[in-house]
């Protein structure tokens, strides 16, 4: 009796743990929109700063650290799941769907 009250207990905190966590394709697209984002705001950073809007720069910058700051959130909960280079994988990923916006 004791054997199965612990294999019971054992296979709803089994269940319980899986139906709180989050599916790896959501967070990994997630990250991928971070680091799009990311890309986005540097380049109008860069923009700005070429054409000597340093207040428009510097409000650029500070949006790209949170896309940053959301990226690393995103990376370690995807590396506590398993993932291997989470960040390098998301860019890959982004090379992969450009290329092949570009031939549809």
């Amino acid at each position: 009796m004791k054997k199965l009250l612990f294999i019971l207990l054992g296979v709803t905190l089994t269940s319980i743990t899986f139906a709180q966590t989050e599916p790896k394709k959501v967070e990994e697209k997630q990250l991928r929109n971070d680091v799009r984002g990311k890309r986005a705001e540097n380049k109008e950073a860069i923009n700005d700063a070429s054409h000597l809007k340093l207040k428009d720069a510097k409000a650029d910058h500070k949006n790209a650290r949170m896309y940053k700051k959301a990226q690393n959130r995103h990376a370690t909960a995807l590396k506590r799941k398993g993932v291997k280079h989470p960040v390098s994988r998301a860019k890959h990923q982004i090379h992969a769907q450009d290329e092949a916006k570009k031939y549809q």
